[in-house]
């Protein structure tokens, strides 16, 4: 459990600010939902399981546990959605649902990437 918790730490830290201020701005600004769609929000999405992943295997964690963190952090997207647009700015279920679930997905598969690039780096811990 502890390189879970380690792992996570920074990585939902990020999430909640950059979550935080992506409701905030277009709550002030609704323009800006034509302008942060997914080709912004990937790429963050992607980084962030990535970060996930890789930092729990860092932390000693087995590669299973890279992509458990990163399912996990997955669940921060899928509540900016349904909290955040949906029941606060009142967005359309379906567009939220689907959000939602690119937003899960995304964190998901950068949990993939992260926790490749730690079993190939080796993430600094020495093997038998």
């Amino acid at each position: 459990m502890q390189p879970l918790v380690r792992g996570l730490m920074w990585p939902v830290i990020s999430l909640v600010v950059i979550g935080a201020t992506h409701l905030l701005a277009e709550l002030i600004r609704p323009e800006l939902h034509d302008v942060i769609g997914p080709a912004v929000a990937m790429p963050i999405y992607l980084v962030a399981g990535a970060l996930a992943a890789f930092g729990t295997i860092r932390a000693g964690g087995p590669v299973g546990s890279g992509f458990l963190a990163a399912a996990i952090l997955g669940l921060l997207p899928v509540a900016l959605q349904f909290i955040g647009f949906g029941m606060i700015a009142g967005r359309d279920s379906a567009s939220v649902t689907t959000s939602a679930f690119f937003g899960w997905l995304g964190v998901l598969w950068g949990g993939s990437l992260g926790s490749g690039i730690a079993q190939t780096l080796g993430s600094g811990r020495e093997r038998a």
